[in-house]
């Protein structure tokens, strides 16, 4: 038998630097099993916050939903969602 396929996903976001926003911006993980190991952050020098945030065994009409709520959200510049392998 061969185990079940696990597909990650991985949520590339850019927002401009400030932990309020960060933390707006995570509120669209709560009900994910993500913890705060799994967001990188990013700080350029033109005032900007690149988050990546790797999301395991979550559903991919779940991953699109958050992706298209992070899209629509003020406070994101851009926002990009992969699907990989772990």
């Amino acid at each position: 038998m061969t185990a079940p396929l696990q597909i990650a996903n991985r949520f590339d976001i850019l927002i401009p630097y400030s932990l309020d926003t960060l933390e707006a911006i995570l509120t669209h993980f709560r009900d994910t099993p993500f913890d705060r190991s799994t967001v990188r952050t990013t700080r350029h020098a033109d005032g900007t916050l690149a988050v990546k945030v790797i999301v395991e065994r979550l559903a991919e009409d779940k991953a699109r939903a958050i992706h298209e709520a992070l899209k629509k959200n003020d406070r994101v510049k851009h926002a990009r969602l992969e699907h990989f392998w772990p």
